[in-house]
């Protein structure tokens, strides 16, 4: 112990002698701290058996998620793209019964992904194999479930994936002998049109419809029960196909397809969301061929009204709308439209004593209730919502759940997380979408509930515990969560430190998504990897994260978390990034030449051995580069910096061996080599005396490495000589980069001293300036400017 506390003690008194006098103003000073005294501790004698046995077991990790089936039809993918055997043809079909039972009982639909790996299971079922093998065909049932799934299911995405599908069943139908019912060729091309129609083919079912408008077995299907007319114009709207949904309506009118109430409403709101008045009012007040508009159409007409300052013209529809003695329906949307129009609650308390029909007086209810909280939910006017409600209660209506649902809407839009608690429990509580009327109300509460989370994760202090018992409820009610709201929960259990609720939630949901959607993780992840302000240990945790769980991270992404670990001077981690690149199983995401140069410049500017060790064993295996001068500069960087000159001067002879030759980078870094080299400089004035005879042009980057070469062996007199003639090689004179690079190779702190003077007087103003960039002290305790010196190959 006596013998390691004096060799401790003769090394700090060393350090502190070699110190030099010129940087110890640079030195940060030793603060001294008040040692308290060590408490008395008393042996705690413990039973390690029952210690054990009582111990709370550590958290499992959740294992990923997966739709019945899906999984198996990747592996299905990943077997045919690698020449592979696939499973049996009994199992495929199987699994792809599996995969639509499910998506039907669940009502999730079919996202782009899923999409397009079922459309090619879908053509690969469907060839005829050899007789010797096993002949199972797809059934017409196996078609029909995909097609109910792919039309009963609303989409969240709208792909061309899907519209390949759609037209992929049609064809197989076509192609397949199955049972040829009446009329089954027209309903199939009825399916295909609404599936068009849905997923954004449009003009494509427009056409479509036109080449079958003449036949009579198609034409009983334009203004009928199905109403295509409808389905294809509201398609149109949808993606904002102006031109063709105008022509379709007024080609429909000429072919005795009369304007109705379906299609009034399609292209009133469709000119009413963009505020064109000429139109909306043209479209409103045409002719109808049948009753009063629809109930939601007065209620866009209102909205239009209100924004455009038209509310004369709304309030003369509406006055014409109740002397008409209409429905209870629209006796709804005529109070909801005095209130958009911004009349006061009283007027709307007076027309309601006075509601009547044609067959008596109209009470008002809970739905009248609603109908006028959702406007106040849209207005996110709070007080006219506590307004609503003192009038039910005036009048007796008691809030059901579709109410609170509302004013879980209405909370949330004016950022009263409080009374959003409140509601929210209410609701589920009550589930209003279990009423067999009303089943649309649970993709209403899905939405706000994701507005909800969102919400509470923005937050300064989020409640973690309402969060987690919230994420609880999602499971247990199946309910599908956002990309984005996965996102900005992930990102807040990180900045927690909750790896385990990150990995929980990631197993759940993110095997759920498409590609697409999967990004808007992904990039949530890079973005906090990226950002100065998170600190690396949870930068590294969030990347592990996205390794783990998001293995089609793209190649550019990747790139750029490596760099962003190189800039946190962590080299050993952005090695490890590097390393999961070259290890990926595809190919594409294996790094290429620019990849390996810019994880060997990373190393050269933030030494790491281990990591340049692995990075050169799997260049070494990569047999689809070949070396380059640009290559091997960089090894040469990297083995330089990592204190391992001699390995990089074979790399030197490899490049002037080679029929590309040296660069001006290549000649920088050999300078820069022998700089760290004992007795470089002889070797740097031979390579100088080449680089004269062939008369080359020197830029000041590769002069200044020169005298870094030519200093760091101590030739403190001939490193003034040739800055003193730098002018007349290179053009230009010494700058504080020189004299700093000068400076920082000489070996010594009396060589410093001694050029510290000269170039003092040499160059004052080139020194001051220098001096601005601040010292430090090396390992060796030797002066060091804090210059930039970025070494690129």
């Amino acid at each position: 112990m006596r013998a390691n506390l004096a060799r401790h003690g003769r090394r700090l008194l060393v350090c502190q002698a070699r110190t030099a006098p010129s940087c110890a103003v640079y030195a940060t000073p030793a603060r001294r701290r008040s040692i308290a005294p060590r408490p008395v501790s008393y042996t705690n004698f413990e039973r390690t058996f029952l210690s054990g046995l009582f111990q709370k077991p550590p958290r499992e990790v959740r294992q990923p998620e997966y739709e019945p089936g899906w999984l198996q039809i990747m592996v299905w993918r990943s077997h045919m793209l690698d020449n592979v055997r696939p499973p049996p043809r009994r199992e495929l079909f199987e699994l792809w019964k599996k995969l639509m039972q499910s998506k039907f009982a669940t009502g999730m639909p079919l996202n782009s992904t899923q999409t397009l790996q079922c459309r090619r299971l879908l053509e690969y079922l469907a060839v005829v194999p050899d007789k010797k093998q096993d002949c199972k065909m797809l059934t017409l049932a196996d078609l029909t479930i995909a097609r109910q799934v792919l039309l009963q299911n609303e989409p969240i995405e709208r792909t061309q994936h899907h519209l390949d599908f759609a037209k992929a069943l049609y064809t197989v139908w076509l192609s397949g002998d199955y049972t040829k019912t009446p009329k089954a060729a027209e309903q199939q091309w009825i399916h295909l049109v609404k599936a068009m129609c849905l997923y954004g083919g449009s003009r494509e079912a427009l056409q479509m419809l036109y080449e079958k408008w003449e036949q009579p077995e198609y034409a009983v299907y334009l203004n009928q029960d199905v109403h295509l007319v409808e389905t294809v114009a509201r398609g149109l709207a949808r993606e904002g196909c102006e031109a063709e949904l105008v022509e379709l309506v007024e080609y429909a009118e000429n072919h005795n397809v009369p304007y109705d109430l379906k299609i009034q409403a399609v292209m009133v709101e469709f000119f009413a969301e963009r505020d064109r008045v000429t139109e909306t009012k043209h479209w409103f007040s045409k002719p109808l061929s049948g009753s009063i508009p629809r109930a939601p159409t007065y209620r866009t007409v209102a909205a239009f009204a209100m924004r455009n300052n038209l509310q004369e013209w709304a309030t003369s529809i509406f006055r014409e709308l109740g002397e008409s003695q209409p429905r209870k329906i629209h006796w709804n949307v005529l109070l909801e439209g005095i209130l958009i129009t911004g009349k006061s609650l009283a007027e709307v308390d007076i027309v309601m004593s006075h509601m009547v029909d044609r067959k008596g007086e109209i009470s008002p209810d809970t739905s009248t209730i609603n109908g006028l909280l959702r406007v106040a939910s849209t207005q996110r006017n709070e007080v006219l919502g506590e307004d609503i409600l003192a009038l039910a209660a005036k009048r007796g209506l008691a809030p059901n759940g579709e109410t609170h649902l509302i004013l879980l809407g209405l909370r949330l839009g004016t950022s009263n997380l409080v009374g959003a608690r409140e509601a929210y429990n209410q609701v589920r509580h009550m589930r209003p979408w279990t009423n067999e009327t009303k089943p649309h109300l649970f993709a209403e509460f899905r939405k706000m509930v994701n507005e909800y989370l969102v919400a509470l994760a923005a937050q300064k202090q989020p409640d973690f515990k309402l969060i987690s018992s919230m994420l609880e409820a999602v499971e247990e009610d199946r309910m599908r969560l956002e990309p984005s709201t996965v996102a900005a929960l992930c990102l807040r259990f990180l900045e927690n430190d909750q790896h385990f609720d990150v990995m929980d939630i990631l197993s759940i949901y993110s095997f759920l998504y498409s590609e697409s959607e999967r990004e808007v993780i992904q990039t949530a992840f890079v973005s906090f990897c990226l950002d100065p302000s998170t600190s690396t240990n949870r930068a590294w945790g969030a990347y592990q994260l996205l390794h783990q769980y998001f293995q089609d991270t793209s190649f550019e992404r990747r790139v750029e978390l490596m760099n962003a670990f190189f800039q946190r001077k962590r080299p050993d981690m952005a090695s490890h990034v590097f390393g999961h690149m070259r290890a990926h199983r595809n190919k594409s995401f294996h790094p290429k030449m620019e990849t390996y140069i810019t994880c060997l410049e990373g190393i050269a500017r933030y030494p790491d051995q281990d990591g340049l060790d692995m990075v050169h064993n799997m260049l070494k295996m990569d047999t689809t580069l070949q070396p380059s001068t640009k290559l091997y500069t960089a090894l040469m960087l990297a083995y330089a910096s990592c204190g391992q000159p001699l390995i990089a001067l074979d790399y030197w002879q490899q490049i002037t061996q080679s029929r590309e030759g040296p660069s001006y980078a290549t000649l920088e870094a050999i300078f820069w080599t022998l700089e760290k080299k004992t007795g470089g400089h002889t070797q740097a004035r031979e390579i100088w005396d080449r680089m004269e005879r062939m008369d080359l042009e020197i830029p000041p980057s590769v002069y200044n490495a020169y005298i870094g070469a030519i200093a760091g062996s101590g030739n403190e007199k001939e490193v003034r000589g040739l800055i003193m003639k730098m002018a007349s090689v290179v053009g230009s004179e010494p700058d504080a980069m020189t004299l700093g690079i000068a400076y920082n190779s000489l070996p010594g702190q009396p060589l410093q001293k001694g050029f510290q003077e000269w170039a003092k007087g040499r160059y004052p103003d080139i020194w001051a300036e220098l001096m601005k960039v601040g010292r430090r002290m090396d390992e060796y305790s030797l002066c060091q400017f804090k210059i930039e010196r970025v070494m690129k190959a």
